[in-house]
């Protein structure tokens, strides 16, 4: 619930308005659901791998850190399972849970496109901060007067502590994260029950989306708002008993689904006699109001804070793949500051925040999140098969149900939304 309930979840309002009030709802179920068989995907994935996990006798913390990798069972029937994978090496050293599903289902093609799309998911992410901050700024009746210098010293900020030798001591302002957040959705209830009181409760609004790209619109935002897939593993290896994360993932999934239909329905209904939603959820406040202005300087700080736990992780990929070791300090930074001032240029053309979160949701986090599971799902177990012919059970007809869902819809969306992000960049 902690890790959705972030700062994509101030464009939720924009997707209420996007896809009307009865497809928002009814499509936020779906989308959950959605997320919750395709990170199962991925859980039997790794159970395909390790059979030992899906027992449950793995009891210390000693023999589940062994059991990480694959290779280290030492069964005769597990090792002959994973013989089975093509005899492939062990992935490299400081490959993630999910990266080393895709090297078991696709060799190093598959740890490869993970890897790109994990890269390109960072980037994106970073400079949608940078945009976020940049929305934020805009709307501040105090600023240095020139834009330029505005964008520049929150980016410089992200830059050094990116630099920092350890960057942990930022999760500490996490809880600081859903606090503003908490505060912020706070403030603007307040400030459209004033401006509106109960009124929007009685207002005609859409109910469906007015076209596909609207529905694309709304399906992006939403994609990037649950986004749990790609670290479910993290989850599951991190709780002390694994076999709860299926009761996890469903009560999570539940409470956040809640959540983003106030935050999204909600908010809209409350503004609807008054205000549209074409961008974030803040710009519904006013630019001269004191309280107004340290909701947005405290989400511009919230946002600096968070920005550095994206660019080290997505530095450190990028100093792996340039053979940049940890001695090399200076080229590490030089990595880390250029990755800042890349993403803050690219971020000064960039249209809104809603738009680029759109699009990473519709692109990045769909591939990510609900073709690559399935799809190695289906891999995986045509490669465990001794006699290489995957009977086609019930479960893999639904893996390859989602898989063509997931493809088609990707495909759909992200053309949709990039088409919209170009046009509202032109504006």
């Amino acid at each position: 619930t902690k890790m959705c309930m972030g700062t994509g979840t101030l464009a939720l309002p924009f997707a209420a308005e996007k896809g009307g009030l009865i497809f928002n709802v009814v499509g936020l179920a779906l989308i959950a659901v959605w997320n919750y068989y395709c990170a199962n995907c991925v859980l039997r994935c790794w159970d395909c791998l390790h059979p030992r996990i899906k027992r449950g006798d793995l009891d210390s913390d000693v023999e589940r850190s062994s059991a990480r990798q694959p290779q280290d069972y030492g069964s005769v029937e597990d090792q002959e399972r994973l013989q089975q994978l093509d005899n492939r090496k062990p992935p490299p050293v400081g490959t993630t849970s999910y990266a080393s599903v895709a090297w078991y289902a696709a060799g190093p093609a598959g740890l490869l496109v993970v890897d790109l799309l994990m890269l390109l998911l960072m980037v994106m992410l970073i400079i949608a901060y940078e945009v976020a901050m940049i929305s934020f700024i805009d709307d501040m009746p105090i600023t240095t007067g020139s834009r330029k210098i505005d964008i520049i010293i929150p980016s410089v900020i992200v830059a050094l502590l990116s630099c920092s030798p350890d960057v942990s001591f930022l999760s500490k302002f996490s809880i600081i994260g859903l606090l503003a957040l908490a505060l912020s959705f706070i403030v603007i209830v307040w400030q459209g029950l004033v401006e509106n009181g109960l009124s929007g409760f009685q207002s005609t609004m859409n109910l469906w989306p007015r076209n596909l790209t609207d529905a694309s619109s709304w399906f992006g935002v939403v994609v990037f708002g649950y986004g749990i897939v790609p670290f479910i593993l993290n989850f599951h290896e991190s709780m002390k008993t694994p076999k709860h994360i299926g009761l996890a993932m469903k009560m999570g999934l539940i409470l956040v689904f809640f959540a983003y239909i106030v935050i999204s329905s909600g908010v809209r209904i409350l503004f609807s006699p008054s205000h549209s939603f074409d961008g974030d959820v803040l710009q519904a406040l006013p630019t001269n109001s004191w309280l107004a202005l340290i909701v947005r300087l405290l989400m511009t700080f919230v946002v600096a804070m968070t920005a550095p736990l994206i660019v080290v992780p997505c530095g450190e990929m990028i100093e792996g793949k340039l053979g940049i070791g940890l001695d090399d300090v200076r080229k590490r930074i030089a990595v880390r500051v250029l990755l800042c001032m890349l993403c803050m240029i690219v971020s000064e053309h960039a249209p809104g925040f809603v738009h680029v979160v759109s699009f990473i949701g519709c692109f990045c986090a769909s591939i990510i999140g609900f073709v690559l599971p399935p799809l190695f799902c289906i891999q995986l177990r045509h490669n465990t098969r001794k006699d290489n012919v995957t009977k086609m059970d019930f479960i893999s007809c639904c893996d390859v149900g989602a898989l063509v869902i997931g493809i088609i819809t990707t495909i759909l969306t992200s053309t949709m939304t990039f088409g919209e992000m170009r046009k509202s960049q032109q504006q």
